[in-house]
């Protein structure tokens, strides 16, 4: 799962890139690809209330993923509180951590583990 954490203040709290993430972006973008879009294009009032309204989905998402998996994590704050917990700081770190939670997982990872009833034969 593509997950990351933030800490908004001073509670460190789970990020995750969801399904239901993905699908609330398509319905609100047109697509996933028109996320980097929203947060990047407009004046800065707009890229502003992208990043919350995504921010929102993804501390969702990850309070769900959360509950579902009994990780420890603080009830994520509405959409309308966190234009109030977050300041100017915390905005320069959002589109990162929302970046870094999409992009979180992306690589596939192949776990591999030795046989121990292999015999290696030396080849000449």
């Amino acid at each position: 799962m593509r997950t990351a954490k933030i800490t908004l203040n001073n509670k460190e709290y789970l990020l995750c890139f969801s399904t239901r993430v993905i699908r609330s972006c398509a319905e609100r973008y047109g697509s996933v690809d028109g996320i980097d879009a929203a947060l990047s294009e407009g004046d800065q009032l707009k890229k502003l209330d992208e990043s919350i309204w995504l921010l929102s989905a993804m501390l969702d998402g990850g309070a769900r993923y959360a509950k579902l998996n009994g990780i420890d994590n603080p009830p994520a704050p509405t959409f309308d509180d966190l234009y109030d917990i977050c300041d100017i700081s915390d905005f320069s770190n959002l589109k990162s951590k929302i970046q870094e939670t999409i992009t979180n997982g992306k690589e596939a990872s192949v776990n591999i583990e030795a046989s121990k009833n292999v015999i290696a034969t030396p080849t000449a």
